[in-house]
């Protein structure tokens, strides 16, 4: 590894301390762990570094693994079902793909061939045994929270129940499946309300709050074929029926794989918003291309046999999205992993789906400076804040890098403003 920035010792002989140890020294991270590798392009030099080899839990960092092995692996369009037409029937099967119904998705091209076609709908359910509903190392206290919403192969509608007070003092609910499996506690017409959801069962209390916390994930625990249900609710109000069969032994020419979303548009929302849904559903797909079924921990597990034996360190991946506390790895291996996108994909392909200045999950920051930087932030509680990519300074000269502090249990907005100041003074004087 090449050294560090030289530091020259003070007038009265002490080191000089450089801009990382400077960082690290600020009274926002006295308890902090910090880690930073800042690594120029062009001559692979180390310009500075700081715990750069020690392990650190990445948070959504780890959705920068999950965009290049999405990008590698689901080329340019995903294969989000199977389909088989006959002369009279469609049979389709799903591929653990997180844009159907998905209200972000516009174009709906399975949904469309559904409602339009005078066929036969079958639906075969996927055996989806092999893909949890949480991720590994996932807390379940946060079951309530809607950005964990549960994975599965059939995705739909996000897995997610939408709520809203009606004018009348009842509750309109998304997808109305789920209208019956309402409770409200209090008078809420005209009020903010919290739902509050059972943990294993798809119960929903509502009752008033200072504060709307209105959309919760369904649970498919108790009910493999929920999702297979809601699709046949939501053709039914069409006036379309739909056939639920089990999984069935199929010639492996059978089914043909039916494309429904260009790849990059989707790899982009997911780190853009660092949506954690689209990012576990992405790589259980990828388990798919590589060994025919949706796994996530299988993908993991091939991808990094396959293409990072030669990282500078190994490292413990656990989830698709980050949400995983198991997740460690060191700063380096990150600017490895850098390296290797830009490489391997192209420049135009990957700054495509990272944010630059001002965008995404730094919206308000690096104002000014949006063409400069390209990243990935991440945030865990109020112990774990990262931000990886890379840096063009004022200068022309392109780097990588990768900032990651835990342990400092100060609020993220802060710590990022910190990040914001440390990391523009590269662009302007590298």
């Amino acid at each position: 590894m090449a050294a560090c920035a030289v530091k020259k010792p003070a007038i009265d002989g002490t080191k000089q301390l450089s801009n990382i140890e400077k960082f690290a020294q600020d009274t926002l991270f006295t308890t902090a762990h910090v880690g930073f590798i800042l690594i120029n392009e062009k001559s692979g030099k180390v310009e500075e570094e700081l715990n750069a080899n020690k392990y650190f839990i990445p948070a959504s960092n780890t959705k920068l693994f999950t965009a290049y092995t999405t990008l590698k692996y689901l080329k340019d369009s995903l294969p989000g079902f199977f389909i088989r037409e006959t002369a009279d029937t469609l049979y389709f099967k799903p591929n653990a793909d997180p844009t159907f119904l998905h209200s972000g998705f516009k174009s709906q091209k399975l949904f469309d061939k559904l409602r339009s076609t005078k066929k036969v709908l079958v639906v075969e359910k996927a055996n989806d045994a092999r893909l949890g509903v949480y991720g590994s190392g996932w807390s379940w206290a946060n079951f309530q929270i809607a950005s964990y919403p549960e994975r599965t192969v059939m995705p739909i509608y996000e897995n997610l129940v939408r709520f809203k007070v009606n004018a009348t003092g009842g509750v309109d609910v998304s997808p109305t499946y789920f209208k019956d499996s309402i409770t409200i506690n209090g008078d809420i017409v005209g009020k903010r309300i919290n739902v509050a959801k059972n943990m294993d069962k798809n119960t929903f209390v509502v009752k008033p709050a200072n504060v709307n916390s209105t959309t919760r994930a369904f649970t498919t625990k108790g009910n493999a074929y929920l999702p297979y249900m809601l699709l046949q609710d939501t053709l039914k109000s069409l006036k379309k029926e739909l056939i639920i069969i089990d999984q069935q032994k199929r010639d492996r020419t059978f089914w043909k794989p039916f494309y429904t979303q260009k790849t990059a548009d989707v790899v982009r929302i997911m780190m853009h918003n660092s949506d954690n849904f689209l990012a576990e559903q992405l790589l259980a797909m990828v388990g798919t291309a590589l060994n025919s079924y949706p796994n996530d921990q299988f993908a993991i597990s091939r991808v990094k046999a396959d293409n990072f034996k030669e990282m500078s360190n190994p490292f413990y991946w656990a989830d698709g999205s980050g949400l995983s506390r198991s997740n460690q790895i060191t700063p380096r291996a990150i600017t490895d992993l850098l390296i290797q996108m830009k490489k391997e994909l192209g420049w135009e392909k990957v700054v495509d789906v990272l944010q630059k200045g001002n965008q995404g999950t730094v919206k308000g920051l690096y104002q000014g400076y949006e063409n400069n930087i390209y990243t990935k932030t991440g945030t865990l509680g109020n112990n774990v804040v990262s931000l990886s990519g890379y840096l063009i300074t004022k200068k022309g000269n392109k780097h990588v890098f990768a900032l990651i502090v835990n342990n400092h249990f100060k609020p993220a907005t802060p710590t990022r403003k910190a990040f914001e100041k440390f990391l523009i003074n590269i662009i302007e004087n590298y």
